[in-house]
């Protein structure tokens, strides 16, 4: 055992050594001996755990199938490199060094037939589904004298651990980039995480597929590929894997905004807002001319029902009393809800305090839809705050029935957020109410939080980010830009996107 721990301690001693290296030719500023250090550092890591693995095979505690005395020498395993260390069994049941006997099952992994063959497993892609963790598989078999396999140790070294770590020890100044592909063009690392497990080959632009497709082929060279900007560097194949790192520096400009895109933003923007202002000013209108006396209840229903008849993208009218009793009700079918108290409500307390006209932030409605309401304050003849009429909206029908009317293309996104984070509208219905801040949905993907930020930040711009094409289980690369409609207290960022590298 003491010669297996001697040999482990070796390894972690190289590591260090290249990390050392690595740092000292990145401050040196020479682009290909970074990459040289880069990607021997990134095969050490790995072949040092694959190496520690096979020597582990080789002790008598794995020859025995003893958890106990394997897993002290995987403990040591996972202080040097992040993952999950495992010992499985011919059978595919396997233990772990977190939780020991797991209860779960590998036999129908992609690599465990090859891997009971007797066969090494350098690299092979995992996503855990209920961790969210990606990672890449080192495996080795555990051979008896007879030549028979008996069991088989692994890592599953975490990739977002990985790219941390590599983009601290690199350090690399902002206009340069770096990423890893397996022989099928699958980025395993990236300078940005949130591009890992896509493919170069199909989810990128046509020049970045023609440049991987050559580099694909050679051992290293120079490239040159645009992605939102020209980028051109050197690509390098790790020593013992079949992977390929590249280290790309952006050039110039990013890519314009295609005019398509924002002609479509231009022209929308500007009738969502006329339609919000629509309704406003005639509810205001409306009011005005009525002069309504709130105790009678027939001039009261007759307001509403004006205010019906002038908007149809009003879901429904009522009066809320100054104390947020909500009175009278349209339609008729609503009539049940009439002289409920909505005073807990946070746009009828907005109100309540400062009796002024006001959009309210998006809610569910007790018909379970996410809805907004635009509200004004009614004032006797003594100018006394007397209540509000309080129109419901849907975004969703509102935004539906104005893109009918627009010249978007079918295959844009458009979606709207509040600055606080709330979707109020997007194609994707299933969306619509959720948090983009906080809702686990969007957890793991980095860019689109950062870029949202941003989105909520400022009134209009533009950016990118990475999330789902529509319809799928693919993340795509977006591009967007924003503008912003606002009426009384409240914003809506309005943001188109497009997938630039989608095949068409």
């Amino acid at each position: 055992m003491k010669n297996v721990i001697s040999a482990l301690f070796i390894f972690i001693f190289a590591n260090s050594a290249w990390a050392a290296e690595a740092v000292q030719n990145q401050q040196a500023a020479v682009p290909k001996t970074t990459l040289n250090a880069a990607s021997n550092y990134l095969d050490t890591v790995l072949m040092n755990t694959l190496t520690s693995l096979e020597l582990i095979t080789s002790t008598p505690e794995a020859k025995k199938g003893d958890w106990k005395g394997i897993k002290r020498y995987l403990k040591q395993l996972k202080g040097l490199t992040p993952g999950v260390y495992f010992y499985a069994l011919p059978d595919g049941n396997y233990y772990s060094v977190t939780l020991d006997y797991t209860n779960l099952n590998l036999s129908n992994r992609g690599y465990f037939k090859s891997l009971f063959a007797g066969t090494l497993v350098m690299g092979f892609p995992i996503y855990s589904r209920s961790s969210g963790k990606k990672s890449v598989l080192m495996a080795a078999p555990i051979i008896a004298t007879d030549g028979k396999v008996i069991g088989a140790l692994g890592a599953s070294v975490f990739l977002d651990e990985l790219h941390d770590k590599l983009n601290r020890e690199f350090a690399l100044p902002d206009e340069y980039t770096w990423f890893v592909l397996n022989s099928e063009g699958m980025v395993m690392l990236d300078n940005d995480s949130d591009f890992i497990f896509m493919n170069a080959l199909k989810q990128g632009s046509e020049s970045l597929h023609d440049a991987v497709s050559e580099a694909l082929k050679m051992q290293s060279g120079p490239v040159q590929y645009q992605l939102d900007s020209l980028r051109h560097g050197y690509y390098q194949k790790l020593s013992n894997m079949d992977w390929w790192m590249f280290l790309a520096k952006k050039e110039g400009s990013k890519a314009a905004t295609p005019p398509q895109l924002k002609l479509s933003l231009d022209s929308f923007v500007p009738d969502l807002q006329s339609r919000l202002n629509h309704i406003d000013e005639s509810l205001a209108a409306l009011i005005t001319k009525s002069r309504v006396d709130v105790k009678n209840e027939s001039e009261v229903r007759k307001l509403l029902n004006a205010i019906l008849d002038e908007n149809s993208d009003i879901v429904e009218a009522s009066f809320v009393d100054a104390k947020g009793v909500m009175h009278q009700v349209v339609p008729s079918e609503y009539k049940n809800f009439e002289n409920t108290d909505i005073s807990s409500q946070d746009h009828v307390k907005a109100m309540l305090q400062k009796p002024t006209p006001l959009l309210s932030s998006g809610f569910t409605a007790v018909e379970h839809f996410t809805a907004v309401v635009i509200a004004r304050p009614l004032f006797d003849s003594q100018k006394v705050f007397s209540g509000s009429v309080n129109l419901l909206i849907r975004p969703e029908l509102l935004v539906d029935s104005l893109l009918k009317k627009t010249t978007i293309p079918d295959d844009y996104e458009l979606w709207i957020m509040q600055p606080d984070g709330m979707i109020i509208y997007d194609q994707d219905k299933s969306e619509i109410g959720r948090m983009l801040f906080s809702d686990p949905i969007y957890a793991g993907y980095e860019n689109l939080l950062k870029l949202s930020k941003k989105i909520a930040a400022t009134p209009e711009g533009k950016g990118s980010y990475i999330y789902l094409a529509p319809e799928s289980n693919d993340k795509a690369i977006k591009n967007a830009i924003w503008k912003n409609v606002r009426l009384h207290n409240q914003e809506w960022r309005v943001v188109l996107a497009y997938r630039p590298y989608e095949k068409r």
